[in-house]
Formats: structure tokens, C-alpha cells, sequence
């Protein structure tokens, strides 16, 4: 996978899609997979923006039982399962717990019931699956247990819990990678550092559009037979489409220890909102906390945002902020601003703000546009869960089959595998990956390349050694991102391509290191790697 210019350039495609976070990266392998002739661009790299803020959790839609909504609960369940099919090496079961408190909606009878509901609805998610990911049915369990399982909660009117298995992705960044990945080997052609500066119109229709290499600033343009923007906060940047959605951050927080033994949990914490017309609204909300690798991550914080979405920043006092909810929500374990070692925030559209409560009405459901001006051809979309995003990406290229002709197969998403994916038991792959890997590499090169781990130990003797200040990350891993993965930044393998810095600061030494190899790989001087330094290390929270 290169990075191609002159291909963009050079081709008429059937469609473009503009925005390569996870939503545009499956629809550009679904429509790959179809036999359209794509382009995919991203103005930073893929899955840098809002795809990057993640809980790491793929939803099977429990909370959708209670308002009924038995639609978004199968939507979940079935890609969900989905998932643990065509990414078995990125996509693993996870244990949950909910405390339950008195005998009403929050109680563990109402709980118990809704687990029942749960399993009855989601009986078939373990059929045709692989047994290590098979989900157990849920339970209630004791006081004790609940607060063995999550100890750091006010004990005080805890009764037990509800406990169900969920879905986790080791990387979201390299599940979203891995769609790319896909793409291309199907024929698309993809570049990240790609802007989109307008459409092109023909004849009332669009005929692709205006880019520029974020990279050397050179302007082209990519022809095509209809454009599919997904590009997130700044889809109304590039179509006259006004108003599809409001903007809000959502934030998410990494800390270096484990908070719970075992499992995931929600945990109930405290807020207070300052009305508009003075006076507070108190009130208590959900917060997640799930432990993955060696961090916990915990979210999420969610605020209205208002200004141009490139000039949103973290700030130490809402990372605070938040802290204040999660240790009122945590009380016999607190964290400390010092703890965070990451923080995530990124955007997802709203509808508004509940003026009684202050908090964030999220969109509920996935939104299409056309253009304002009412070009043909030009298809918008705002998605708003990243767990159902190939099926969001799937109804997105029907719409594209059918604004322009010709003879497409059908969506067959669902059961091809994503690149690295042919796996048939997890568990005996990640066996033979150990056979074969250096100490202490395997359980990440399994998870995070599957089969494509391979190809990284058929690397040189001298490129399988670990980067300095890992514990993990082999050198040919640096090597790769370069040259078949379109790394063509520092931060691009430290965040997004390897493991390296992806919950906290790898530290100076890593960074100069990887600095070193990728420079020798594209022929940087001394002080661009100085500037590829200072402009990763800049990313992280407290550094």
C-alpha cells in the first residue's frame, strides 16, 4: 500500500471518498469489493481525527433494550458479531459488570430481566463462531462479588451487579487500517495527507474534486463519477450542506494502572451543571471504565463545541474537570492529573443540549445529505457509532450504485475478512505466531496484524530486534509502516501504525530512535527529525 498521486490523477473513478476515518475507510472497501473503481482521501492520516478517540469498545446494544429499540439492539448484536468474524485477530470478547442499586429500573431484578431479554435476542451470536469468541450469557451476581469486580465504588446501597460479555478492539487505529488495507488490495487507490478544496461540477453533477498534497502543497484533481463525503466535523467544509448536525467533543482518558480485576464496568457518577439562568441542576450519569493492555480507559465527557473543529485543543482544566465526575463516581480509588497518561477528544454530532440538565443530546442515528445546491452525485454522510460503521458504510454505497451506472455485485462485507483477518481459531494462530515471533512480541504482532505478522518476520535478523524503550515493537514494524502502510510522519507510526505511544509517552529515547529508522528510510536531515520530535511529543497530555 503506497502512497500514488499520479494514480489519482490519472484515473476516472467511480467514486471518491472524501475522509479516511472509519466510516470512509469501509465504505471505500465495500465499494471495492463491489467493483467500483475508488479513491479514498484523508487531509491528515487515517484515523488520526474523531475515529482516533475511542473507547476500544464494540457495543452489542444492551442499553437499547430499554428503550425498546430493538432495530439498533439487532444492528449491534449482528455487527458485532460481524466484527469477531472478519477481524478476529483485533476484535475479543470483554466482561462487563454494572452495579445494580434498590429494586426499581437500576435494581438487579429489572437488570436480570433485561440480561434474559439480552440473551434471548442475541441467541444467535455464537453460532459459526470461533470458541474463543463465544459470549456467555449474563448474570447477576452477589454485593460481594460486584465489589470484588469493581472495588473502587461507594459501597453504600450497592446490591450486586449485572454482569454480560461485550466486544473490545485491541487497536481501533489499526482496525481502521486494516479497511484500508483492504481497499487497496481490491483495486482502490488511497492517500492520506490528501485535502479535499471543493467539488467539481459538471453538468449539475459532481465530477469529483479540488485536493491539495498537505505534504508539498501541489493542487490537482481527482475525477469521478460521484463523491461520498464522510469527512466527520468538517463535512460542511466541503458540500453547501448546512445544518445536518452540531458539534461535540468527546473526550476519553487513559491512566497507567488498573482500576477494576478482570472487567469492564459502568459506574454512576455525580455532575453538576450551571443553568443558563443561574442556579445548578445536579444529576448522575454513566462513565465506562475498561482496562486494556496495562492502562484503564475511562469515558466519556461530552461538551457542546462551537468554532472550526482544526483549532480544537485539550485543556488541563476539563481533563480536571472530568477527574472531579470519575472520582466522585470511584471514591476508594482516585486518580490523580498526574495518572493521565493519554488523553482522547474528538467529535460526534449532537442535536443539541438538554437546557434543564446541561448535558449533550447525542445524535441517535446516522444522517444522509445531498448538497445544498442540489448537485447530483454527491452523497454526505454523519455517522455516529463507530461499532456499526460497515453497515453505515454499506447503505452509504447502495445510495452511490445508484447514481451511476453499471453492473455492481453485491455488499459482501459482512462476510469477507478484513486484511489479516483469515483466521479460523484465534487461539491456534496466536500459538504459532509465538513459535515464530522474538520474545515478547507475539501477543501484539497476533493482535495487532493477524496474519500479516508474517510478513513482518520475514524481515531481516537485525530489523526483528525491539525498538529501544519497548517492550514489544520490533524494528521491522518501523520499517513496514514506511514501506507498505503510508507512515509518512512520526506520529503516524507512534500513535497510529505500532503500539509505541498509543497510551502514553513512549519516551525521548523511542522517539529518537524511530526517528532515526524512518529518516533513513525517507531521507530526512537531522532537522526534520528534530521537528517529527517536538511535533509528536507535542500530542501528549502533561509532556
Amino acid at each position: 500500500m503506497k502512497r500514488d498521486l499520479k494514480a489519482l490523477q490519472n484515473t476516472v473513478f467511480d467514486v471518491v471518498i472524501v475522509g479516511g476515518g472509519i466510516y470512509g475507510c469501509a465504505a471505500a472497501w465495500d465499494a471495492s469489493l463491489r467493483g467500483m473503481k475508488v479513491a479514498l482521501i484523508e487531509k491528515g492520516d487515517f484515523g488520526g481525527a474523531t475515529s482516533s478517540n475511542s473507547l476500544k469498545t464494540i457495543h452489542g446494544g444492551l442499553r437499547y433494550l430499554q428503550t425498546l429499540d430493538l432495530k439498533r439492539f439487532r444492528e449491534s448484536v449482528r455487527e458485532r458479531k460481524i466484527l469477531m468474524k472478519i477481524a478476529p485477530h483485533l476484535v475479543h470478547p470483554l466482561p462487563v459488570a454494572m452495579p445494580t442499586y434498590g429494586h426499581f429500573m437500576k435494581g438487579p431484578e429489572v437488570m436480570f430481566a433485561g440480561l434474559m431479554a439480552n440473551d434471548v435476542l442475541s441467541c444467535d451470536r455464537n453460532i459459526g463462531m470461533d470458541t474463543q469468541k463465544h459470549l456467555p450469557n449474563g448474570k447477576v451476581i452477589s454485593r460481594e462479588e460486584c465489589l470484588k469486580r469493581v472495588p473502587g465504588i461507594d459501597p453504600a446501597r450497592v446490591n450486586g451487579a449485572a454482569t454480560w460479555t461485550d466486544a473490545m478492539v485491541y487497536s481501533s487505529e489499526r482496525l481502521t487500517l486494516a479497511y484500508v488495507q483492504s481497499a487497496v488490495s481490491r483495486g482502490a487507490i488511497a492517500a492520506n495527507y490528501v485535502q479535499a478544496l471543493g467539488i467539481i461540477e459538471e453538468n449539475g453533477r459532481a465530477a469529483g474534486v479540488k485536493v491539495k498534497d498537505s505534504l508539498t502543497g501541489e493542487e490537482f484533481e481527482i475525477k469521478a463519477r460521484s463523491v461520498l463525503n464522510t469527512s466527520g466535523a468538517w463535512v460542511e467544509q466541503l458540500a453547501d450542506q448546512k445544518d445536518l448536525f452540531k458539534l461535540s467533543t468527546a473526550m476519553n482518558i487513559i491512566v497507567k494502572r488498573h482500576l477494576l480485576k478482570g472487567n469492564a464496568a459502568g459506574i454512576t457518577a455525580p455532575y453538576e451543571y450551571t443553568l443558563p439562568g443561574g442556579g445548578t441542576n445536579k444529576g448522575r450519569h454513566v462513565l465506562f471504565v475498561s482496562p486494556w493492555r496495562e492502562y484503564t480507559i475511562i469515558g466519556t465527557y461530552h461538551r457542546p463545541y462551537i468554532g472550526d473543529p482544526d483549532k480544537m485543543t485539550v485543556t488541563r482544566e476539563e481533563v480536571e474537570a472530568f477527574l472531579k465526575e470519575v472520582n466522585a463516581g470511584y471514591p476508594g480509588d482516585p486518580i490523580s492529573i498526574d495518572e493521565v497518561t493519554f488523553v482522547h477528544k474528538g467529535f460526534l454530532p449532537m442535536d443539541g443540549v438538554n437546557p434543564e440538565t446541561g448535558e449533550v443530546n447525542l445524535c441517535k442515528h446516522y444522517k444522509f445529505a445531498h448538497a445544498g445546491s442540489g448537485t447530483e452525485g454527491l452523497i454526505t454522510l454523519a455517522g455516529v457509532k463507530y461499532t456499526t460503521a460497515r453497515d453505515v458504510a454499506m447503505k452509504a454505497i447502495d445510495r452511490v450504485a445508484h447514481t451511476i451506472s453499471g453492473s455492481w455485485k453485491s455488499c459482501a462485507t459482512a462476510s469477507t475478512r478484513l486484511y489479516g483477518g483469515e483466521i479460523d481459531s484465534f487461539e491456534s494462530f496466536a500459538s504459532d505466531v509465538k513459535s515464530k515471533a522474538p520474545a515478547g512480541s507475539a501477543e501484539h504482532l497476533a493482535k495487532c496484524y493477524g496474519t500479516a505478522a508474517y510478513s513482518l518476520l520475514s524481515y531481516p535478523s537485525d530489523l526483528l530486534d525491539i525498538v529501544p524503550g519497548s517492550a514489544e515493537v520490533l524494528k521491522a514494524e518501523i520499517v513496514h509502516s514506511v514501506r507498505q502502510e503510508m507512515a509518512v510522519t512520526l506520529a503516524d507510526i507512534i500513535l497510529r501504525r505500532t503500539d509505541l505511544g498509543s497510551g502514553e509517552y513512549p519516551g525521548d529515547e523511542t522517539l529518537k530512535a524511530v526517528a532515526k529508522i524512518m529518516g533513513s528510510e525517507l531521507d530526512w536531515n537531522k532537522s526534520r527529525i528534530a521537528k517529527e520530535i517536538e511535533s509528536t511529543r507535542s500530542r501528549y497530555f502533561g509532556i
